[in-house]
């Protein structure tokens, strides 16, 4: 699986916070515009490639540093969202 599987917005993350997910999408949306892998991310190339989608701030690191460990792997990610989990599910039936 990839990440353009996982940039459906994550409702009911573990986290409970419109903010963390919006930024967990963000960051699915970078990793598969950007060779579409799950790999680690840096603050840094978030923040270069959340400037070319327009609307960044700042403010979207606190967030980052709390989700961008939920996005790196298929793994996680299922755990950090049922909406995603459930992404695997229907892939696997």
């Amino acid at each position: 699986m990839k990440p353009s599987m996982f940039i459906s917005n994550p409702l009911s993350s573990i986290l409970r916070s419109g903010d963390h997910e919006t930024v967990a999408r963000n960051i699915m949306v970078i990793l598969a515009r950007t060779g579409d892998t799950f790999r680690d991310i840096t603050w840094e190339a978030y923040s270069k490639e959340r400037v070319k989608d327009g609307n960044f701030s700042t403010k979207e690191e606190k967030y980052f540093e709390d989700v961008v460990n939920w996005c790196t792997t298929m793994d996680n990610a299922v755990k950090f969202s049922p909406v995603w989990a459930s992404i695997v599910k229907e892939e696997l039936t």
